[in-house]
């Protein structure tokens, strides 16, 4: 240790110029850096079910495809207005790049026949009145190829939907379309005022996405960093200090991300928080160093001296803190999801750098300052008193706090297993996006849930058209239709039964699966010789006939009932179908099954973290009791604050869920402080009760302000973009607050208890 500081101090002109060369090359790395907004960096890796939804997605690729909702405020869709914004679309669509086709009630036909709403050509819609108009609203109310899929239940919205000529779009693709889509839907709500025109696209949610994390990362880390070094800047009565560690805080920032552009390492919609955590814990580091060698010099210390007794009070704490921060935050790297492990990767990257600018190149940036710089004292300062009261608090009265902390535990532990997660992409979405708008309005009027999307294989090629097939998954879906929230089905067995009908004169008795397996073949030659665009063939079969999808349209259910009912679909199909294979091809059951996933691979990751922070404390601090000790007040604010937030709302993003994992790495930084100032006072004779005082003196104002600066930090993300970053600042602000009084109040009374003998 000795060794280290004095290279430290004695060549810190070099060590600075060193860093300051390195942080140019890594700089050039930083226009490297890139954005991934996919939705496939949210799902698990791990679930079994994503192999069955890549075939599906292979065997149907289908074509990509923009929405457009339009809601009247006179709150009805069959109004001259609200069809001449739809018609005015169906003129303009084209504008888009890679537009193909339209579907919407204006050109609507029957998959069996010619059946349509408005016979005459779309220029004389303006003809109808509003008698006309309205019966054919309520024929469409009645369609159930319509209602709920293109029409509002309550007839006050409709939807329009855009197809691509391409399944899959590149980067350019995608970039064009949003811009186009977006132009196209100004210049239709220019023209039509009256009716409120919402549109929603894949690459829409990645351009809201990727404009989101921009807005987040550009606006918010400035402001971090400002109002962190304000703040240290009025603690330490020092414009010179702050902007010392403001320049660690910099250089930081400028390491992780560079080092993130030249390893082709792209920010996701969770790891682009990534940069706000590391800055807090860089301040939090420089903050330890800044405030023992103030303490030195106000102690009349000359600053070489000063600096090198601050390196040798901070250097085992900040060095331990790092350790496991690190090891919290790389434990993430468990969960399958890419999101979550980057998150994990990349602050535990900054982590390393962090501990290394601030022991490396902080000093040199102090010892440069004048040799008055800091020393200004305001009149009993606050933290001074506060601490006072705490160490009155703790002597006094620590057998209550105790008690009062392990009441409190005990209540909280059953509270925090009320949280249930439930995931939802919504929560990643931009509020000032016009998507966010098309989210809201179809949410509050179409009153339909997700889509379920089965695949039935028959195993051999043919083997779909077999008459008992089809009658057994007719069967299949009777009890479908019957179930707790199923709206609607469809399959191949709905259209082969549908022309079996029309080419029967319509007779409704022959709504039924021939027996013959000619005529079903007929049957499908000739629907796909006439098959309107909106339902072609290919959407229910695939090429060699060996596989039909199945979709299942919901009512508005959370996750949990989504796996409620698909664990009953499975059941029935075991037992309907046991020789075919069911295969799980909708997004919605990934992301369903992902907050299990995701909550059990944490809870995992959380729990080897606990093991190798609890080794790396007892290794560090050398004392197998203290290591022991210290994780009682790194794992009770997390228990505490999931507590109240079960009691108080009881429902969570399966990504908040984060912060239960890594709050053990956030907040050890105080314990470890706390306990290292007090080991090493007990080490040179001091009774407890003199220990206790003398931590809380020489680090405790430390803490404060490191734990005011990382809560200051972190409520700056509740001005954010996103709900999903909104929600993590309200959980992790007051873990961070619980956890400084933990270490300032039951951490040195239990010290005390322990160490009474």
């Amino acid at each position: 240790m000795q060794a280290f500081i004095a290279i430290v101090v004695q060549r810190r002109r070099a060590l600075l110029l060193l860093a300051l060369l390195l942080s140019l090359l890594l700089a050039a790395g930083i226009p490297r850096t890139g954005f991934d907004t996919s939705v496939s960096v949210l799902l698990t890796r791990s679930d079994p079910w994503l192999a069955e939804r890549h075939r599906m997605l292979a065997e149907f690729p289908g074509q990509s495809e923009i929405s457009f909702a339009f809601e009247p405020a006179s709150g009805d869709v069959f109004t001259h207005p609200a069809l001449a914004a739809m018609v005015d679309l169906s003129q303009h669509y084209r504008q888009i790049p890679l537009a193909r086709g339209m579907n919407s009630i204006l050109a609507w036909q029957s998959p069996y026949g010619d059946d349509t709403f408005f016979e005459k050509p779309l220029a004389q819609l303006f003809t109808y009145t509003d008698a006309e108009l309205q019966e054919r609203r309520a024929r469409a109310l009645q369609e159930p190829f319509v209602a709920g899929i293109l029409l509002a239940p309550e007839g006050d919205l409709a939807l329009a939907s855009i197809r691509l000529g391409s399944a899959s779009l590149n980067d350019e693709q995608r970039r064009s379309t949003a811009e186009a889509t977006l132009a196209l839907r100004d210049e239709l709500q220019a023209r039509h005022p009256e009716v409120a025109i919402h549109v929603s696209s894949e690459a829409l949610y990645e351009q809201s996405s990727r404009q989101a994390m921009l807005d987040d990362l550009f606006y918010l880390l400035p402001l971090v960093i400002l109002l962190c070094n304000g703040i240290l800047c009025y603690s330490f009565r020092s414009l010179l200090l702050g902007g010392c560690i403001l320049g660690v805080s910099l250089l930081t920032i400028v390491w992780t991300v560079g080092s993130l552009g030249w390893l082709g390492v792209r920010f996701n919609t969770v790891s682009v928080m990534a940069p706000l955590v590391v800055v807090t814990i860089a301040v939090a580091n420089s903050v330890h160093l800044v405030s023992i060698y103030r303490q030195q010099r106000l102690a009349g210390v000359l600053p070489l001296d000063a600096m090198g007794h601050s390196l040798q009070f901070n250097l085992r704490p900040v060095s331990l803190a790092a350790l496991t921060t690190a090891v919290g935050f790389g434990s993430l790297n468990l969960a399958s999801a890419p999101a979550v492990s980057s998150f994990g990767s990349v602050v535990a990257l900054g982590v390393v750098y962090a501990w290394a600018l601030s022991l490396l190149v902080l000093p040199a940036l102090v010892l440069l300052l004048p040799a008055r710089a800091g020393l200004r004292v305001a009149q009993q300062p606050l933290l001074t008193r506060l601490l006072q009261g705490c160490r009155a608090l703790v002597l006094a009265h620590g057998k209550v706090l105790l008690w009062g902390a392990a009441l409190l535990t005990l209540v909280a532990l059953p509270l925090s297993l009320r949280n249930s997660t439930d995931f939802d992409r919504g929560s990643f979405v931009n509020e000032d996006s016009v998507l966010h708008d098309y989210v809201t309005a179809v949410g509050a009027r179409m009153a339909r849930g997700p889509q379920l999307v089965y695949g039935i294989d028959a195993r051999v090629p043919d083997g779909v058209v077999d008459s008992q097939f089809l009658q057994r998954v007719d069967a299949f879906a009777q009890w479908l239709r019957a179930q707790e929230g199923v709206l609607q089905v469809a399959s191949l067995v709905e259209l082969v039964k549908g022309v079996n009908q029309v080419v029967n004169e319509n007779q409704q008795e022959f709504a039924l699966i021939p027996d013959e397996r000619s005529v079903i073949e007929d049957h499908l030659f000739n629907y796909q010789t006439v098959q309107v665009s909106s339902f072609t063939l290919d959407n229910f079969i695939n090429a060699d006939y060996s596989l039909i999808r199945v979709f299942v349209g919901t009512a508005s259910m959370n996750n949990q009932a989504i796996l409620d009912l698909n664990e009953r679909i499975g059941a029935q199909f075991a037992r309907l179908l046991p020789e075919y294979a069911l295969l799980h091809g909708s997004s919605t059951l990934i992301f369903a099954r992902m907050d299990r996933a995701v909550t059990f691979e944490l809870l995992e990751g959380y729990a080897l973290s606990l093991l190798l922070i609890t080794v790396a404390l007892v290794v560090g601090l050398r004392s197998l009791r203290y290591g022991l000790l210290s994780m009682l007040p790194n794992l009770l604010p997390a228990v505490l604050v999931f507590g109240a937030w079960g009691l108080l709302v009881g429902s969570l993003d399966p990504f908040v869920m984060m912060l239960f994992s890594i709050s053990i790495g956030l907040v050890v930084d105080d314990t470890v402080h706390i306990l290292s100032s007090y080991q090493s006072s007990r080490g040179q004779g001091l009774s407890p009760q003199q220990a206790v005082e003398h931590a809380l003196a020489k680090a405790g104002p430390a803490l404060i302000l490191t734990t005011t600066v990382m809560a200051v930090g972190t409520c700056v993300l509740m001005a954010a973009s996103t709900l999903y970053f909104q929600q993590a600042a309200m959980l992790l602000v007051p873990i961070v607050v619980v956890a400084l009084l933990l270490d300032l109040l039951v951490f040195p009374a239990l010290l005390l208890r322990v160490d009474r003998g």
